[in-house]
């Protein structure tokens, strides 16, 4: 549903996603927070399930993560 290159807004992203009760998985690899610069290579993926997409996009509009509106 998004990509991040700093852990802590892929972090609060899912925070967000979690209280809205909306499941999500977070792939991070800047390993364990000690290289950074992996982030920007491989950015962090949150990803929720193909049926909560439109929500979870909306959840993260309402938050302010997420600059656009969910695809029609």
């Amino acid at each position: 549903v998004a990509r991040f290159h700093y852990r802590h807004e892929a972090e609060l992203a899912h925070g967000y996603l979690e209280s809205a009760e909306v499941d999500s998985i977070l792939h991070i690899d800047d390993a364990g927070g000690m290289d950074v610069g992996l982030a920007f290579v491989n950015p962090a993926r949150l990803v929720v399930r193909a049926e909560d997409e439109e929500r979870a996009r909306q959840v993260l509009l309402d938050a302010g993560i997420l600059d656009e509106p969910p695809m029609a």
